[in-house]
C-alpha cells in the first residue's frame, strides 16, 4: 500500500466514510512481483507517443536487464513479462483513445 492509499484510508475513517472501492478491492501483489511492476512503470516512461500509444521499444526493455544485470535466462523471461503487460496496457489505452476521438 502506498501513500496515497493510506491517506485516503485515514480521510475515509476521520470522515466516517465508507473505503473507496477501488481502495477495498486493490489487489496484492506478491512481494517478488514488485521489480516487473517497478520495471513496467519505468519502461512506460521511455515510450513515444508521437501518433498515438505506441509499445515500448525493444531496446529499453534489453537495456533496463542489463542495468540491473539479469542473466540470459531472467533476461528472456522479463522480456516477455515486460511485452504481454505491455500489451494489455495498449489494449486498455487504444480503447481509451478511441473514446475520446
Amino acid at each position: 500500500m502506498n501513500g496515497k492509499d493510506e491517506d485516503i484510508i485515514r480521510m475515509s475513517q476521520q470522515m466516517g466514510q465508507a473505503l473507496p472501492d477501488k481502495i477495498k478491492n486493490k489487489p496484492e501483489l506478491d512481494e517478488h512481483l514488485e521489480f516487473y511492476y517497478q520495471a513496467f512503470l519505468d519502461l512506460d516512461t521511455t515510450r513515444s507517443h508521437s501518433m498515438g500509444p505506441t509499445p515500448i521499444s525493444w531496446l529499453a526493455i534489453i537495456e533496463y536487464a542489463r542495468f540491473y544485470q539479469l542473466d540470459n535466462e531472467d533476461t528472456n523471461d522479463f522480456v516477455y513479462l515486460i511485452r504481454e503487460m505491455d500489451k494489455v496496457n495498449l489494449k486498455h489505452v487504444n480503447r481509451a483513445f478511441k473514446t475520446k476521438n
